[in-house]
């Protein structure tokens, strides 16, 4: 590609060219009188001095042809697009006179539109009996994830590039930014190279090795001009995401594939609305093809309430119905269902509200946040298609049925319309003594594990703070609704009769009803600079929990986990999300009796894969090791 250049002004060559000619012209003129006499000689340096003029001019035409060409090369430097940012800038992108040379301000000049942000864990841990620790300590069916300080069996890093104003930063034209995250997770092999990283043994597949992208959107703002905030998106990302971070659980969460508008000023606040699309391929329906939900996402934020700001939330979701006959086997092969299963086109609607405020200088790192959220049918406050409800109604029916025959069809109905989701919690974060600078702004894009954190804490007055805390409790009710019928047929409803399938019926077989309670607090104490004392102690209580024989809420057990987590901590002061962290963490964890055998997942979020040597018949084991977390 050919790059414009820009030259170096030169504003005394006219003048100078000028001078030169004339002295020239004169010295010749001087020279010939000197030598010679007569009209003769009169003539020849009139001639002369004609020509010399023709050339000047000459000279001053091309002279004001280069400087128009230098003009019109600093108009387009002027604009900060990408496509010309080889012209040669400082650092704030103006044109420089002088020549290139590779410094830092020549490099940030080439790169100003251009932002990088990364979110970074790793480490190692081992059992207390001595061997590795590729689990870690949850309840088999929480909503929420995994009791993170010392209790995190994976590496993970997620990488974020964001080029902004692509097309310019002129205010005529649009402004256009692109944000980019891929990301990578390991869980058991953890070796430094690999091979046949896509084999097929668990150590190499999908059990232990992640790569997902996380966000691929643009964003376009400046499309009215006389309300340039308002900003249209498209693509793939991490949707305005909320969660509790000591205890990874992500209670707000519609990110996906999708379109939206956002900062629409309604004079009480900012309106936000998303179209959001989720696809499930896992069962294959003849009629419709693969499950897919749409999620209608609105929301009124920064509503001034006097101390602190209040966010309204309404989301719709719509799933069509159809029957599902085939799905894929572990080799990607589409195989048949051994029962083809039923579902009505089904609904939900919910919403709830989100108070935030800070209290303090050092960003989140002083801030209090409570929410409310209530979902009647599919709407769980994620995007994803809702397949797991109807095949757990499935579940449910061959649970009593297990003498039904391969090839009969499991009608669900509009079982999922009477599901509900209540979930309310709180968290806060406070640092001791509080400390007077102001939070420095966050880089965009910034993010950690996809979602957007509070600004670096800014350097604290020299001794301060020599404590923070975070404090949090996080309720979830839920009921999905599977346990109720209503249709009839050759298919068999939930509590139909096998030997008559045709017999009308409408019964409920068992509600399905699960409770999630989870409370913690992580302390970090100083005692010095950049060396504190830090844990993680906090509790869950699940009950009605998956047992593992049905796969469905409402016929396991009830059960407590603790976890407590102590251990030195190399990391800057000022509060809970001051980072970068080095740590060193001995892990307890203590569940009850009903419970055994279900509290060591891989996985995070519970569920399937205990791993040994705490999956028998004991209820208590330890984890000890490093970690490594930053972001920037």
């Amino acid at each position: 590609m050919c790059l414009p250049v820009s030259f170096p002004r030169l504003p005394g060559l006219r003048p100078l060219l000028a001078a030169s000619l004339t002295l020239l012209a004169s010295g010749g003129l001087f020279a010939q009188s000197a030598d010679q006499s007569g009209q003769s000689n009169q003539n020849d340096v009139s001639a002369l001095k004609t020509q010399m003029q023709k050339m000047q001019k000459e000279y001053e035409d091309r002279i004001s042809a280069m400087e128009a060409e230098m003009k019109s090369l600093e108009s387009k430097a002027d604009t900060g697009s990408i496509l010309n940012t080889r012209i040669l800038t400082d650092a704030d992108g103006k044109e420089v006179a002088a020549a290139p040379t590779l410094d830092e301000s020549f490099l940030k000049s080439l790169t100003r539109n251009f932002t990088f942000s990364a979110y970074i864990r790793a480490g190692f841990q081992f059992n207390g009996n001595g061997g590795g620790g590729n689990f870690s300590f949850d309840t088999p069916n929480a909503p929420g994830g995994r009791e993170r300080l010392g209790n995190e069996n994976d590496t993970y890093f997620e990488l974020t590039w964001m080029q902004s104003h692509m097309l310019g930063d002129s205010p005529d034209v649009m402004d256009v930014s692109m944000t980019f995250t891929p990301a990578i997770r390991y869980v058991q092999q953890r070796a430094s190279f690999v091979g046949n990283v896509f084999g097929n043994n668990v150590e190499h597949s999908g059990n232990d090795l992640d790569f997902v992208m996380r966000q691929a959107f643009l964003s376009v703002s400046n499309v009215f001009k006389t309300a340039p905030e308002i900003t249209f998106w498209g693509g793939q990302r991490f949707y305005d995401r909320f969660n509790t971070d000591p205890d990874d659980y992500f209670w707000l969460d519609t990110s996906g594939y999708g379109v939206g508008v956002q900062n629409i000023n309604v004079g009480i606040g900012q309106l936000n609305i998303a179209w959001i699309g989720g696809l499930d391929a896992s069962n294959i329906s003849p009629g419709i093809g693969s499950y897919f939900n749409h999620t209608f996402d609105v929301r009124l934020k920064n509503i001034d309430v006097g101390f602190g700001k209040l966010a309204l939330v309404l989301i719709g979701n719509v799933e069509k119905g159809g029957t599902f006959n085939q799905t894929y086997n572990n080799a990607g092969n589409i195989v048949d269902l051994t029962n083809p299963v039923h579902t009505d086109t089904v609904w939900g609607i919910g919403g709830g509200a989100i108070y935030s405020v800070n209290f303090g200088p050092g960003g989140g790192n002083n801030q209090f946040q409570a929410y409310a959220l209530f979902g009647r049918g599919i709407t769980n406050f994620g995007a994803g298609a809702s397949t797991g409800s109807y095949e757990a109604a499935e579940s449910l029916f061959l649970h009593y049925h297990p003498l039904t025959p391969a090839g009969v069809e499991i009608n669900t109905g509009d079982s999922q319309d009477h599901g509900f989701t209540y979930r309310a919690g709180f968290q806060v974060y406070f640092a001791f003594p509080w400390y007077s600078a102001a939070p420095a702004p966050a880089p965009a894009g910034l993010s950690k594990d996809g979602k957007a954190v509070a600004a670096p804490a800014p350097a604290p007055a020299p001794g301060l703070p020599w404590f923070s805390v975070g404090l949090w409790a996080n309720w979830n009710d839920s009921y999905n609704g599977s346990a109720v019928g209503g249709s009839t047929g050759p298919g068999i409803g939930l509590g139909g009769n096998v030997a008559n399938p045709n017999e009308p019926f409408a019964s409920k077989v068992a509600s399905g009803h699960a409770h999630w309670v989870d409370f913690g607090t992580r302390p970090a104490f100083w005692i010095a600079d950049n060396i504190a004392i830090q844990g993680q102690f906090s509790g869950v209580y699940e009950s009605n929990t998956t047992n593992g024989a049905s796969g469905f809420p409402g016929f396991g057990h009830s059960g407590w986990l603790g976890v407590f987590d102590v251990g030195p901590v190399i990391k800057p002061k000022g509060g809970y999300f001051t980072r970068p962290e080095i740590r060193f963490f001995a892990t307890y964890a203590i569940w009850s009796d009903h419970l055994k055998g279900l509290t060591t997942p891989i996985q995070e979020n519970g569920g399937g894969d205990y791993a040994p040597p705490y999956n028998g018949n004991t209820n208590h084991g330890w984890l000890f090791g490093t970690q490594v977390e930053w972001y920037f």
